[in-house]
């Protein structure tokens, strides 16, 4: 019976591609029976990709209910997505605590934003300016709950080789971005239970990419895509949902060509006599090379980023990992799947050694 109807839907196939001027039956069964299949299968793969497409699109655009009810806590909104972010969310509605490191970048935040905007004067660092803050926000939000918080707050202290990277500066880096991740959700996390809120975290597209050159970054970014995962399998039935948010190269501070020409110099003039022999010649005139590149590649729209966030926070259907930037999705994610080997290849340094790069020999 089915070889029959088999039999009859070839026949029908091969009918409608003489129509349009193909002629099938010269060749075997065989190989009609196979592009068949073939063409099935691709018009099946196609027909439930657009269908996955189009509801993902729909979904995505839907937006929880009582926006203006909803309140937010962020760290990091001196400048970059954080900065970002507290005014896209204050345009919308949101009740925003703005967390900012300085007084300045308060004030100045104050001035271009709405009174539905508090700032507050945190440093993620120290375990009693975030207590400082969590006792605040607790006050102003009385028997309410918080719902969403936003670890934004990052730095990096150095470009350069990881052995001309001082332990302090993995220290400084680790104690801010993965530390300070960790000691504001450990402080937060019961207002957020609260409300069944939802946790969104900043990680990078290096977190599954290994960068040279920033390895004290890259490390404590790597550990906050992990810690998210983590926590959002233990929150899994809980109602509280927690986010990364993994940007490519973007405009910021930290990408800044001049802050990490710097950088990468000062490692060097503090290295010793043989580590600067080591990494001075064809390491520092690449690595140069590549960083006076760079301006080419990085995205000049960081706003980006903060409608990304935006999203994890708001959205009725969010995503648990958000990838921003053209070079996060046809690059970094290519390179997280490639074997190691290659991506070693790829990213990989030279020889060290040769002749000292002119720059650092004034």
């Amino acid at each position: 019976m089915l070889s029959k109807m088999f039999a009859n839907l070839l026949e029908t196939w091969d009918d409608a591609l003489l129509n349009v001027g193909i002629q099938t039956r010269t060749f075997s069964c065989e190989i009609r029976t196979v592009v068949l299949l073939f063409t099935l299968m691709y018009s099946l793969l196609t027909v439930t990709t657009i269908i996955w497409i189009t509801i993902k699109v729909v979904l995505s655009k839907q937006l929880i209910s009582h926006i203006k009810d909803r309140s937010v806590f962020i760290t990091g909104c001196d400048t970059g997505f954080g900065n970002y972010l507290a005014k896209t969310l204050d345009r919308k509605g949101v009740n925003v605590f703005a967390g900012c490191l300085t007084k300045q970048g308060a004030n100045k935040l104050e001035q271009e934003t709405s009174s539905r905007l508090t700032t507050i004067l945190v440093d993620v660092a120290k375990k009693e300016s975030v207590k400082g803050a969590f006792d605040l926000i607790s006050r102003r939000l009385a028997e309410k709950g918080l719902w969403g918080l936003v670890n934004n707050a990052g730095v990096i202290a150095a470009y350069a080789p990881a052995e001309l990277t001082s332990l302090e500066q993995f220290e400084k880096v680790i104690q801010v971005n993965l530390m300070g991740t960790i000691y504001v959700t450990h402080t937060f996390l019961p207002l957020v239970r609260k409300s069944r809120g939802r946790i969104v975290n900043v990680s990078s597209v290096m977190a599954t990419c290994p960068f040279p050159g920033i390895s004290h970054y890259v490390t404590s970014k790597a550990a906050i895509k992990m810690f998210t995962s983590c926590l959002r399998r233990e929150l899994l039935r809980t109602g509280v949902t927690a986010h990364t948010i993994e940007p490519g190269a973007f405009n910021t501070a930290l990408t800044d060509h001049s802050r990490l020409t710097s950088m990468m110099q000062t490692g060097l003039h503090g290295a010793s006599e043989e580590q600067r022999q080591f990494y001075g010649g064809n390491i520092a005139k690449y690595v140069m090379f590549a960083i006076k590149q760079r301006h080419k590649y990085v995205n000049s729209h960081p706003i980006n980023v903060a409608d990304a966030m935006a999203h994890a926070l708001l959205a009725r259907y969010p995503e648990t990992r958000y990838l921003v930037g053209l070079d996060a999705h046809l690059f970094f994610r290519l390179m997280s799947l490639i074997p190691e080997r290659a991506g070693d290849f790829i990213f990989g340094w030279p020889k060290p050694y040769g002749k000292m790069f002119d720059d650092f020999i004034h």
